[in-house]
């Protein structure tokens, strides 16, 4: 994903840090007003996450790397922002002053509860008004619903706390992902004939509710179904929470291999087997979840 440097553009604003579908209609505002007006479209988004300096639930749905891969194809251009204490610390003239100064910035898109600034003084009226001051257009995009339900990443975290994947997935329109290495584990794939991944993740990247799912695992560009087990491993007595997915029709060396793995669907809570043999039939019957 390129970043903006001096191209003329119209702007969303946001941290957009699930790329959900209210998102992708803010930012697709953005896109029509460009195209009309021979501009480039960009998005705005924090390169770090922003949640730690409000001691707030820490946990991103999307690292800033993930939305980058969401928002390629989406806009033309992203504009990183580092979020630190001096830009949480800036009025919201002095922030839009920045932005203005720094960049070709033509117009703006906000959504409808957008607010930025020292203390969150900044909203879609305040930038209405500093646009109007300015010469530059604004668009305010209004509460995005989908079956009766406002979409928000607030509500997309609940949904993926609660293992809820499939209603998670339809918020965000695209399927649910997790981008990590490959690191070495005990091997237990090897007891049920059956190539295993253990997937590093970073620790801000939100993870769905403890429990097995039905994912698919995306190596050098191929998919290859399997099923993921996102917890302790009570058979063999490990209690340490892991990534850990069993691949369907893989048979090659993938350690240190960067991975997108996708979640479907919820299949079954982590369990206890009383022994190794009743665990690996249920993993085989695990991976043929997409078969059906």
């Amino acid at each position: 994903m390129k970043e903006l440097t001096s191209e003329s553009v119209c702007l969303a604003l946001g941290y957009f840090d699930s790329v959900h579908l209210g998102h992708r209609a803010l930012i697709a505002a953005a896109r029509e007003y460009a195209s009309a007006h021979g501009l480039g479209c960009a998005a705005a988004t924090f390169s770090n996450n922003a949640y730690k300096l409000f001691n707030v639930d820490g946990k991103q749905v999307y690292t800033y790397a993930e939305r980058c891969i969401l928002l390629d194809g989406l806009c033309d251009r992203i504009l990183p922002m580092r979020f630190d204490t001096r830009l949480k610390n800036s009025s919201a003239e002095a922030f839009l002053d920045w932005l203005t100064s720094h960049y070709d910035i033509k117009a703006f898109v906000c959504g409808y509860d957008h607010s930025f600034g020292a203390g969150a003084k900044g909203d879609a009226g305040y930038l209405k008004d500093y646009c109007a001051r300015k010469g530059l257009d604004c668009i305010v995009v209004p509460k995005f619903s989908a079956d009766g339900e406002r979409v928000s990443t607030s509500a997309v975290k609940e949904l993926l706390s609660a293992g809820n994947v499939e209603r998670a997935n339809a918020l965000l329109g695209e399927t649910f992902f997790v981008t990590g290495k490959v690191v070495r584990g005990r091997g237990a794939g090897r007891m049920f004939d059956i190539p295993t991944a253990n997937i590093k993740f970073p620790a801000s990247k939100l993870l769905p509710a403890l429990g097995v799912y039905g994912t698919t695992c995306e190596i050098d560009g191929k998919l290859y179904r399997g099923a993921t087990n996102v917890g302790a491993r009570p058979t063999f007595g490990l209690t340490k929470t892991v990534v850990e997915t069993m691949l369907d029709g893989f048979n090659d060396n993938i350690y240190d291999k960067d991975v997108i793995l996708r979640f479907y669907k919820f299949l079954r809570p982590v369990t206890k087997f009383e022994t190794p043999e009743q665990l690996s039939a249920q993993v085989h019957r695990d991976i043929a979840w997409g078969r059906k």
